[in-house]
């Protein structure tokens, strides 16, 4: 019989933390974070080329970079071992979330690097902080589209869900010419913070789209 004072019962929040510390390196090999950083080496490419010929406007390219780092963490939603890792006590939504996690932290030290290279040149633009929200809606957007396509049973959501980030916000950028009281455009305005309204709807599309698939 247990003694609950000498022995004690491993609690199951615990037990879920080592079983997703024992995952961590294993979900990281299958987490596509190579082509996330070739993403966003690509992205990098139009400002280095604006460096190199001398121009002083960066905001385009810096724009660029920042959507496409954003849209990188569409390759997170890609499970290449669904099926060996699905036996797992380990849940789909959570394995998920770390390819996520390691994604994202791939795509933030690109886009610090591409900052840093800025930094050491021409400098970096003023209102590139205004460009997170943007970064933001554009990721959000593509952990949506891929979350979906994978509950829809695609296995090949990358490409897919990197290309649907950047260009949805173009098209909410371009909407925005139209319906300039309502959408926000990648130049300040005092509608701008609703790419995080864009951002927060797409968060919850991918967290319903996510669930384990043995929920409707």
């Amino acid at each position: 019989m247990l003694n609950p004072h000498t022995d004690p019962v491993e609690k199951p929040e615990a037990t879920r933390r080592q079983m997703m510390a024992a995952a961590l390196w294993p979900t990281a090999r299958v987490s596509h974070l190579g082509v996330v950083a070739i993403t966003v080496g690509l992205a990098a490419i139009p400002t280095a080329v604006t460096m190199a010929r001398g121009n002083p406007t960066l905001s385009s390219p810096l724009i660029l970079a920042f959507l496409v780092c954003g849209s990188a963490l569409g390759w997170a939603l890609e499970d290449p071992v669904a099926d060996l890792f699905g036996s797992l006590p380990l849940s789909s939504p959570r394995r998920t979330l770390m390819r996520v996690l390691l994604a994202s932290v791939v795509a933030a030290l690109g886009l610090a690097i591409v900052l840093t290279l800025l930094a050491s040149g021409p400098g970096v633009p003023l209102t590139w902080v205004d460009h997170f929200p943007e970064a933001a809606a554009a990721g959000a957007v593509a952990l949506a589209v891929g979350a979906s396509a994978v509950r829809r049973g695609e296995r090949a959501t990358g490409p897919i869900a990197v290309t649907a980030g950047p260009l949805s916000a173009v098209l909410v950028a371009a909407l925005a010419f139209r319906f300039p009281r309502m959408l926000p455009t990648f130049n300040a305005s005092p509608v701008h913070t609703r790419w995080w309204v864009l951002a927060i709807v797409a968060c919850a599309v991918t967290a319903w789209s996510a669930r384990d698939p043995g929920r409707r």
